[in-house]
């Protein structure tokens, strides 16, 4: 009912967001302190770190690789519905960063589980904050994932030519359109086809050279997309779409 695992896209997702830090002088990572006090190490990794411990690069992807299938075993557990590929990776990012117990008790699971796929890209947004000062406060690094998260879940969405909704032809300028509906589609042009051609460029890396650099520049155009998306959101709010 659900992916084996989390694909290259999932993962190079999770490694753009999270940043691998401490890289010293003689080449590998170092264990620090996270905002939250916990001792971390590469990709957020958090699991038997301690302090003055160090890594090379691999040891620090197989850590988080490791890390991503701890996470995402708790979406065999509690997703009662089939997902896609797109939509396991996007879930799993998001248990990585928020943990299992806010995922178990979040309403986009609730929807989720009920069939309400088209619900789960606005239940993602929703998380965007933080406490800053003691305050909840909408935090850009925390908006720019759940963008991409959503706009991720979202690439299987089935456009018109594939058998989806028909197309209206003759569309208002005023005519009312759903907050995620609009949001959605923004993320899935561009990113869609970024993530698609970043995933052709691995089968391509016995062929050439810089199938690597392929993959990033493919990444850099699937996050301008998802930034699309996010400034459309903002966008309908401020006109009061809904």
């Amino acid at each position: 009912m659900h992916p084996d695992q989390v694909s290259v896209t999932g993962v190079n997702l999770v490694k753009k967001f999270e940043g691998l830090h401490k890289v010293k002088e003689d080449g590998l990572v170092h264990a620090y302190r996270c905002p939250a006090g916990k001792w971390t190490i590469g990709w957020g990794v958090c699991k038997g770190v301690r302090s003055g411990m160090r890594i090379t690069k691999e040891e620090a992807e197989t850590k988080l690789l490791d890390e991503l299938t701890d996470h995402s075993k708790c979406i065999y557990r509690l997703v009662n519905v089939p997902l896609t590929q797109h939509q396991f990776d996007a879930l799993t990012s998001f248990v990585y960063n928020l943990g299992e117990p806010n995922f178990k008790s979040s309403t986009l699971l609730k929807k989720l589980n009920t069939g309400q796929y088209d619900e789960v890209p606005e239940q993602l947004m929703r998380w965007n904050k933080a406490r800053v000062d003691g305050k909840l406060t909408p935090l850009r690094g925390l908006t720019r994932r759940r963008s991409a998260e959503a706009a991720l879940f979202s690439m299987d969405t089935k456009l018109a030519d594939d058998g989806g909704d028909i197309m209206v032809q003759k569309p208002q300028a005023n005519a009312p359109k759903p907050l995620v509906k609009s949001k959605t589609m923004a993320g899935v042009g561009i990113a869609g086809a970024a993530t698609a051609m970043g995933e052709m460029s691995t089968q391509l890396e016995g062929l050439i050279s810089y199938s690597d650099s392929l993959k990033t520049i493919f990444l850099i155009c699937a996050i301008a997309g998802i930034a699309l998306a996010a400034y459309a959101r903002f966008k309908d709010h401020k006109e009061g779409v809904h």
